[in-house]
Order: C-alpha cells, then structure tokens, then sequence
C-alpha cells in the first residue's frame, strides 16, 4: 500500500550519526530536504554544515536523548513544541557505530556503542517519526546478533511501530562501483505505509532490464592525475582546466548530465578546481612493491588492493578515530601501481559527486568515507521511502551555497553540546 501523493512536497529527515553526510546526500536525491544532521565527532559536522548550510548541523552525544536540541534545530524550532506544530520530520535516517557487531570489530557484547541502536530508535520514537532509516553492517543478520534484533521490534512493537524484515543491499546493483553490502531496517509507523526495499537498477552482466554497473574506469574518467600537481603534496586543491568525462557516470559525478532521478538542490562550485586530492609520499620500496601487483590483487606487505580499471572497487574501509586505536583506512592502490587513491578518487568510487568537499585532512577524509553510505544507494532507498510516504518531489531550482570552507580544516578536538 502507498499513501496518497502530495506533489511537489519534499520530505523532511534528521540525519543522526551523520558522519559528512553521504547517506543526506541521498536523500536529498531522493527529494528530502536535511533539517538537522547529527555526529559526536566536530570534523563531521563541520563538514556536513558546509555541504548542507540550509539545515543545521549538531556535535551532540547521541548517547543521551537529544531530542529537544535537535526540535529546537529543527526550522522554526526555537523552544518550541514542534509536534503540536506539526513540524515533525518525516524520517530519521542514520548508522550507528557497528563496531561491536562488525566483521573485523572486536565483537565485545558490552561494547557501550551497541545501544546506539537503542539510542536510534529511541529519538525516532519520542519526536514521532513517521519513518526511520538505520543502516549497518552485513553481520547484524548472524544468528548471534538475533537478540539485538528481538529487542528492536519490542520496542518498536511497544510504541506503535514496525520493522519491515531487514535486508542486506549491494551498492553494485545501484550504480555504484564499489563491492560494498550494508544491511538497512525500513521502521514505519504504525499509521504509516510500509516501505519495500528497492529492487537493483543496475547489474555486472549482460541483462537488458538493468543497466551496466559503471568500472573503476568509469569512475576515473573525466578526473585530473594528481600526480601532474605538484601543489598537491601541501594541500588538497589546485587549479586546473577541466576534462570533459565520456562515460555517462563521469558525466554524472561531474553534474554533466540530465539526471532525472536526481531531485538534490543545485551547489555553486567551481569546475576548474581538483579537491579532495592531497597526494600521498610513499616509499620507493612501496612503489616498487604496488607495482608489482596484478590489477585486482592485493600487495601482501601493506594488504592494499590493486584497483582493476574494468572492474570494481572492494569496500572502501574507515580506519578509527584517536579515540578507538587511531587505525589508518587500507587505502587502495591506484590502477596505475604507483600510489594509493587519493580522497577525491576515492570519492568516485562511492558515488560522491566532484561538487562535495570533505575535511582537508586526507586521513579524516578517508575515514568520511569509509563510514558513510554511498548516496546513489542511499537515494534508492530514500525514493522507496519517498513513495511509501505519498511524496512526489520535484527537482528544486533553488542553488544552495556551500558553507565556509574553514569548516573543512582539520580539527583536532572540540567539546560536545550536551543535552539541551
């Protein structure tokens, strides 16, 4: 079933555990606009402050309830009771911390991070969402995890909501050119149609219902070489005369492109202009050794991947914080064989447009991605949520600034809002 259609009306979520935002920038896609996003971590929300200045963005600690904070963010929310007004988002949409569950996490049972999810459903309940979004990792579906699972749908049970049975989703088979799968809980409110999972667009064979799934080839293209700057060894800019891309997905990272499913607001930026591409220093021995590893393997020494041009890129990885162990992401190897990706490439591969800025710390730009979803994903199934909800957006003529770029500068430590 599928609510009645509002035209034109966009939707309206709350981003919690937002990293940089790269699961709102699907949803803006899908035709949601981001009131609020939310993350413990300053460099992430400065960065999603720059991407989204329309909305506000919140350095919060999501393990107390921060729900009055984020209504009183919400627009026209100052001190407010917002549900009387009716100004109740209409999702909240987010992924919390997985590492206790994670593949490669240390799996502890009293990890404290394993009641974000709790945390999660909690804000989603007591603002009176009418949908909730939660992404996380492949391994929640292990038997193991079940009870984590159980104790959701009773919560959820017990506030007049339900759990549509949890899925995994490949990226690949949404236009994505990177091996990466990520279980995602479609929650609806009980007054509130179900959503269904959206089914693939795209595909690695030959099949004439789906569209062929773009290569690190495709990703690549149209991209200046760093390597050509040597401005870029200090910063992650430079200057440069813009290559007109061929394949349909450069022209579709590069804005070139008349993409009818894309309902996100225009950004003023600046083609002639690489970012995100601070380039690596790497030992000739390194060199030597990248090189020597066939397009599609893995150099034994340093574990990376050597990305294949005709094929796919596997998940890009996050690395942690200072915080939990200070870990380097596995960045992977270029598929020239001479250097690792740099932040801007690696965008590419997940689907991040060239108009997005992330931190201008290579390494807080690797761990941005590598925690986020990639948004063509996200806008799959932000549009499913979309039609459940009885949305029919249009795409904006409106052209969104972006923030101020010292949000992007490195930061090291700031001190977190506490609960309002």
């Amino acid at each position: 079933m599928t609510a009645p259609s509002t035209p034109t009306r966009r939707g309206r979520v709350v981003e919690l555990f937002s990293g940089f935002g790269g699961l709102s920038l699907g949803l803006e896609q899908a035709g949601f606009d981001i009131d609020v996003g939310v993350d413990n971590e300053p460099v992430n929300t400065a960065t999603h402050e720059y991407l989204f200045s329309y909305g506000k963005s919140l350095t919060l600690d999501l393990m107390e309830n921060q729900s009055k904070a984020i209504r009183n963010a919400l627009p026209a929310g100052e001190d407010i009771d917002t549900l009387a007004l009716g100004r109740t988002p209409d999702a909240i949409i987010g992924g919390p911390p997985c590492q206790s569950i994670s593949a490669i996490g240390k799996k502890d049972p009293n990890d404290p991070r394993t009641k974000l999810m709790d945390s999660f459903v909690q804000h989603g309940i007591e603002m009176g969402v009418g949908y909730m979004l939660m992404e996380q990792v492949p391994t929640l579906l292990q038997q193991q995890n079940a009870p984590i699972l159980d104790d959701l749908r009773e919560t959820l049970f017990r506030a007049g909501y339900s759990m549509v049975e949890p899925r995994t989703l490949r990226a690949i088979d949404f236009g994505v050119p990177q091996r990466r799968e990520r279980v995602f809980l479609l929650i609806h409110r009980n007054d509130r149609a179900a959503p269904e999972y959206p089914q693939p667009t795209h595909g690695e064979g030959e099949d004439l219902w789906l569209h062929k799934t773009p290569t690190v080839r495709d990703a690549f293209d149209g991209l200046a070489d760093a390597d050509d700057f040597d401005e870029l060894w200090d910063r992650d800019w430079v200057d440069i005369d813009p290559i007109a891309p061929t394949s349909r997905y450069g022209m579709q990272m590069a804005g070139l492109v008349n993409d009818a499913d894309d309902l996100s607001y225009k950004r003023d930026w600046r083609r002639d202009r690489l970012t995100c591409s601070q380039r690596t220093r790497h030992e000739p021995a390194s060199v030597e050794r990248f090189a020597a590893t066939a397009p599609g393997g893995n150099e034994p020494t340093s574990r990376r991947h050597r990305l294949d041009p005709d094929g796919l890129s596997l998940t890009l990885r996050a690395g942690s914080n200072a915080e939990h162990g200070s870990f380097t992401a596995v960045v992977p190897i270029h598929t020239k064989g001479t250097r690792v990706v740099t932040a801007r490439e690696a965008c590419r591969l997940h689907s991040v447009p060239d108009w997005v800025r992330l931190s201008t710390s290579k390494i807080q730009a690797y761990r941005q991605l590598g925690n986020s979803v990639p948004p063509l994903l996200g806008r799959a199934i932000g549009s499913s949520i979309a039609k459940a909800a009885g949305l029919a957006p249009a795409a904006p003529s409106e052209v969104v600034p972006l923030g101020d770029e010292s949000l992007l500068q490195p930061i090291r430590s700031a001190p977190k809002r506490k609960a309002a």
